[in-house]
């Protein structure tokens, strides 16, 4: 453990907090605004001139507004807000010394978060708080004395967003049962100028009409999902985009159909004009689906893309696909072993695993997104991959010729220890040891007898014997600095049998097995990256530096590695 610095003792100084008494505070007003919207009182322009007013009074020179910082559309009860986090970063810089609200409510609405805030984060950074309209200020006579009044405060903030949120939901649930419209449309649907139903999109309709048609026909969703991108057909978000119904600038970006997009679709029952609601229940940002028979149903609600008939036989196929696959042994492929190491190379996302066969035989690994753009540049139904087989040996060729090298470098350095050179490292490190021993025992010593001196017989005034104090505390620290290393150096050496021996046996694992196991892959391996339709694969292992520190030693000792 590191030595506490002793400079404010040395020098007769005791060691305080220092906090800044300044006469102005940098002060930053902080607004919010719900999701779901607040009273007119309640804007941000409301609480803007609320703050403005309190902090410009003539009454109040010592508080210097340099800013409002405004979240605009987020939840009390959340606390991933652009706005809050500037805000807690400047606390954090220390340019922010002062916030002020208009109401406990904006800061936020749960109890631990903003107890937190109030009273431990605020009180660390020495940051004052005010709240106007609850006549608080944390720097206040008696903000002690208001501290159970905000607490309670606070608490009543957390449970009335607690009871507004079911309030909500209560209503949204009401409005469901009702058939009023939540959330998007459906790909093929836009509201009508009401917002009370939906209407046909005719161009992304033909194209939901095509996809059913392609399905009857015996395409798979694969095929389609083609046949869509080479026409250029936009995707879900490209057409809500087109529609003005997303604002994201990334939904205007050209974007892929995929198989999983295609299914999704042909599961829809809304395209027979069946409005279906109430699927999933929310907390929070926790999305649960619901049974089938707890969602909320209303025929005939809006026009049909599909008939009821094309609906139940595209149903049917998707069934017998997936009935297939389970027969080809689907639920007899192991768990993936490359979890959380597998990454694409090009664009440095995780890759996938596409399991088939008995037992998962014919799996192999890939990047859906490249490989999807690969087929679509080069007009292919199918790149190259590797399958998990081929892939194994790849992985378990390079594990064994880097964990020989690994082993042969042990062997070396085992063989150095019975050396002549490594005999004199080894005392010569012994040997400084003993001197910075050495110089830690002068140097309380001689801080002991320079105490004595001074105090009984007066030979060294305060001055004398402080500098003296400090000079010997100063060789005592360097000492004990070098001691650790040196004796650092020591374990090294002390601990290169056993380790030769861990990689031993590692090494022989390897030789008797044809397949890592995933505790050798997760222990031995940090990444492995593939590069799409070449199949080049790069590995970074986690033992590198245990391959530095043996070619370190060796050099270290004057010993060449080829030796």
């Amino acid at each position: 453990m590191p030595r506490k610095s002793r400079k404010n003792l040395l020098q007769g100084q005791p060691i305080v907090a220092e906090t800044p008494k300044a006469t102005t505070f940098a002060t930053w007003g902080y607004t919010r605004i719900s999701v779901d919207g607040e009273r007119s009182e309640d804007s941000i322009e409301s609480q803007t001139a609320i703050i403005k007013d309190y902090v410009t009074d003539e009454s109040r020179p010592y508080l210097e507004l340099q800013g409002v910082i405004s979240d605009l559309g987020f939840s009390g009860t959340n606390f991933d807000r652009p706005g809050y986090a500037e805000l807690l970063a400047g606390i954090m810089q220390g340019t922010v010394q002062c916030v002020v609200v208009k109401d406990l409510s904006r800061l936020g609405r749960t109890y631990i978060e903003v107890g937190e805030l109030l009273f431990d984060t605020f009180p660390t950074y020495n940051v004052r708080f005010i709240s106007v309209n609850d006549n608080y200020d944390s720097f206040a006579d008696d903000a002690a004395r208001k501290k159970l009044l905000i607490l309670f405060k606070n608490l009543v903030n957390h449970m009335y967003s607690k009871d507004f949120g079911k309030k909500v939901r209560s209503g949204h649930a009401m409005r469901i049962q009702r058939g009023g419209l939540m959330g998007l449309p459906p790909y093929g649907y836009v509201r009508n100028k009401e917002g009370t139903s939906f209407v046909i999109d005719q161009e992304a309709a033909d194209i939901v009409k095509l996809i059913f048609e392609m399905r009857l026909a015996g395409n798979s969703n694969t095929i389609i999902a083609i046949h869509l991108n080479r026409q250029g057909v936009p995707t879900i978000r490209n057409r809500f985009y087109q529609l003005g119904l997303m604002v994201n600038e990334n939904c205007a970006k050209k974007m892929l159909w995929t198989n999983t997009t295609v299914n999704r679709l042909l599961k829809c029952e809304m395209y027979t004009g069946v409005l279906v609601q109430g699927k999933y229940y929310y907390e929070g940002k926790k999305k649960t689906l619901l049974p089938e028979e707890q969602w909320i149903k209303h025929v005939d609600a809006h026009p049909a893309i599909v008939s009821r008939e094309d609906f139940e036989e595209a149903q049917k196929s998707l069934e017998s696909t997936s009935t297939k696959h389970q027969r080809t042994g689907r639920n007899n492929i192991p768990p993936n072993r490359y979890t959380g190491r597998m990454y694409c190379a090009k664009c440095g996302y995780a890759t996938v695993r596409n399991a088939h066969g008995d037992g998962g035989k014919y799996s192999y690994y890939f990047c859906n997104t490249c490989n999807r753009k690969i087929r679509e540049e080069l007009g292919l139904r199918r790149i190259p991959n590797l399958t998990e087989p081929e892939f194994d040996a790849i992985i378990m060729g390079s594990l064994r010729t880097q964990i020989k090298m690994l082993v042969d470098c042990g062997e070396l350095v085992s063989e150095l220890v019975k050396s002549e050179s490594y005999a004199k490292k080894l005392a010569a490190i012994k040997q400084e040891c003993a001197k910075c021993e050495k110089i830690i025992a002068t140097t309380d010593k001689t801080i002991a007898t320079a105490y004595e001196y001074h105090l009984k017989d007066g030979g060294l005034d305060f001055r004398e014997f402080e500098l003296i104090k400090t000079g010997a505390w100063h060789d005592k620290q360097a000492a004990e600095d070098k001691l650790a290393q040196y004796n650092s150096e020591l374990k090294r050496y002390a601990d290169i049998s056993d380790r030769h021996v861990y990689w031993c046996k590692i090494y022989e694992e390897l030789c008797n097995s044809e397949t890592p196991t995933k505790e050798l892959i997760h222990t031995l391996i940090k990444r492995i990256e593939i590069t799409p339709f070449t199949n080049e694969i790069h590995i970074i292992f986690n033992f590198v530096e245990n391959l530095e520190e043996y070619q370190r030693m060796l050099s270290e000792c004057g010993v060449s590695e080829d030796a």
